[in-house]
């Protein structure tokens, strides 16, 4: 799951809006695991999580922070 997670946020780096299922599909993750990683990004502030969990960006502060780790 970590490895899943660190792809997951490389996509995410960007800041831009990403669509769930489509994070879902091209990660091959299933739904539940994609939902476990948005409620823990959601739960510390890490991401944004909108339209009802059919989105995610990370927050500004969280994006700083992944960009100086690239």
């Amino acid at each position: 799951m970590a490895y899943k997670m660190s792809k997951l946020l490389e996509i995410l780096r960007d800041g831009k809006w990403h669509e769930t299922d489509e994070l879902q599909q091209s990660m091959d993750l299933t739904e539940c695991e994609l939902e476990e990683i948005t409620d823990f990004l959601g739960k510390y502030d890490f991401a944004e999580v909108g339209d009802k969990g059919r989105r995610l960006r990370v927050n500004k502060d969280f994006k700083k922070i992944l960009c100086q780790t690239a």
